[in-house]
């Protein structure tokens, strides 16, 4: 991981000791949702009020805040009856960090497609390549507490 900022680390929600203190030019956002398919949804809508429609990484934030959320609810144990994902959303000089802890599962998160998946799962699997693709960084990593993953958008300066 490479030095910047003290708001440019992920940090791992639900946990007070040891952050950074906030500052002014940072907002945080956090909200603990049900691990329910609606969930994509109210994550989208909270990183739309947190940024504001004028906000150069407002798209993308909600495109990927979204796809963590359902690959959280799809893969890990927050899809079963009472599962829970925690959602992070903080804006400040490094960006916007987005960050869903979920309960974890059995497998860890991969990043690739297997066409051996077959046409039957076309519209399947791809959330973790736009992530890739459209993220300035992102990670996971497994704690007690389940799996942390994190992503950070960097606006780009208009051309």
């Amino acid at each position: 991981m490479t030095a910047g900022p003290a708001d440019a680390l992920p940090i791992v929600p639900g946990c007070s000791h040891g952050l950074p203190r906030r500052a002014a030019s940072r907002t945080v956002l956090l909200r603990v949702l049900a691990g329910t398919a609606s969930s994509a949804a109210a994550a989208r809508k909270l990183t739309r009020d947190l940024l504001g429609p004028g906000h150069p990484a407002l798209d993308t934030a909600m495109l990927l805040i979204s796809e963590l959320v359902t690959n959280s609810v799809t893969h890990s144990r927050s899809g079963l009856p009472g599962g829970t994902v925690t959602v992070v959303v903080s804006t400040g000089s490094a960006g916007v960090l987005i960050q869903v802890r979920d309960d974890g599962g059995l497998t860890e998160p991969r990043c690739s497609r297997d066409a051996a998946d077959g046409a039957d799962r076309a519209e399947h699997g791809y959330g973790l390549l736009l992530v890739a693709a459209l993220a300035t960084t992102w990670g996971t990593s497994t704690t007690r507490e389940g799996r942390l993953t994190w992503c950070r958008v960097v606006p780009q300066p208009p051309a």
